[in-house]
């Protein structure tokens, strides 16, 4: 086992303390930073990521060179196809990906993953792969569309072994990134299918297509194809 699990009781945001801990001193590939509760969770976008005290896990990952020769899309890829499959292999959950960084089942969200970069002179230094997971919260106040694994599984989990579990995965992975970059697509929410979307004030019904190489979204609107970026859409389901 080559990962460090680090935890703390309480912290703002997991990215951004092990941010700061990464600017301070060297720490080893794949330092994994958790916490009980994280105060000020992210999102993407600066949207917040709300998370009840000692129910879910909160963790940030530093990669320094594993990931080198990804674009940050492709990084992305990696990390949102790891968690999927780790919950559909490990824990029979069967979860998909919304685009650009929710983690869904059953309609619901059970996760996110926010990653952030690190540069020096303009190039990556590291890499803070920051994912929140709802484990064995049961109340979701103003998150209707929120659910746990527990909500899910009709049972409570431990959050330390549940972490040992996906490191244990997602470091086995890392030895081929590309090998679940490439299933990326299969794993995408409503693929192939209509949904309805809003951008602005206005509300449109389009087919997924998938996503093209730059990580905008490919949607069929009235018969063509268009793509969008995460500021542009969003997602009613």
């Amino acid at each position: 086992m080559s990962f460090q699990l680090v935890k703390i009781h309480a912290t703002e945001s997991t990215n951004d303390e092990l941010k700061s801990r990464f600017r301070e001193s060297e720490l080893p590939q794949l330092t994994t930073l958790h916490t009980d509760h994280q105060i000020a969770g992210k999102g993407q976008m600066g949207a917040k990521w709300v998370s009840e005290p000692f129910k879910n896990l909160t963790f940030s990952i530093l990669i320094t060179d594993l990931l080198q020769g990804l674009t940050d899309f492709e990084i992305n890829k990696f990390v949102t196809v790891t968690v999927v499959e780790w919950l559909r292999q490990k824990l029979q959950i069967q979860a998909v990906i919304k685009w650009p960084n929710d983690i869904l089942s059953v309609n619901h969200k059970l996760g996110g993953i926010l990653i952030e970069n690190i540069y020096q002179q303009s190039e990556r230094q590291a890499t803070i792969i920051g994912i929140g997971l709802n484990i064995n919260q049961t109340e979701f106040i103003d998150l209707p569309k929120a659910i746990s694994i527990s909500q899910i599984t009709g049972k409570t989990w431990s959050l330390d072994e549940l972490l040992i579990s996906f490191m244990t995965f997602f470091e086995n992975r890392l030895t081929r990134p590309q090998d679940s970059i490439e299933r990326y697509e299969s794993l995408l929410f409503k693929l192939g299918r209509k949904t309805q979307f809003k951008m602005e004030a206005q509300t449109f019904e389009a087919t997924v297509l998938g996503v093209d190489t730059d990580g905008k979204l490919r949607l069929l609107v009235e018969g063509k194809e268009q793509t969008f970026d995460l500021k542009e859409v969003s997602w009613i389901y």
